[in-house]
């Protein structure tokens, strides 16, 4: 039993190591305040800026909250933000008019935030491949 609960934190360490490391190839440090934006959207690159905005400060927000997150509940943490964020996604998508077709688009950049979760751990593995030669 007590040999579980020490494999089980250190896998939530390890996830938890993880995903700071991840975020922080995104430029998130878990501690830092969003600045104050202004974005002309009007314009599609005004529109990707704010996205981003957006993007980051919920990155910091939730990789604050799982870093203070008790150490063997890290893994709910992260699950629990995903699951959350999954939800008022839907919900802001449902603000718009059906015929927007807003919820092909959450899908998509949802799976894509997925994908690129991926890509980041594989350029990190790259990364510290190199450093040990």
């Amino acid at each position: 039993m007590c040999g579980e609960i020490d494999e089980n934190l250190e896998v939530n360490n390890e996830i938890l190591e993880r995903f700071s490391i991840l975020a922080g190839m995104l430029g998130a440090n878990g501690g830092s305040k969003p600045k104050p934006r202004e974005q002309d959207l009007s314009t599609s690159a005004g529109r990707s800026e704010l996205m981003d905005a957006v993007f980051h400060e919920n990155l910091e927000l939730t990789l604050s909250a799982v870093a203070n997150a008790d150490e063997d509940e890290v893994v709910d943490s992260i699950a629990s933000h995903a699951i959350a964020l999954a939800r008022l996604a839907g919900f802001i998508a449902g603000q718009l008019p059906p015929d927007a077709d807003l919820f092909r688009s959450v899908i998509d950049a949802m799976s894509a935030g997925h994908a690129e979760t991926a890509q980041l751990a594989n350029t990190y593995g790259q990364s510290q491949a190199g450093h040990h030669h």
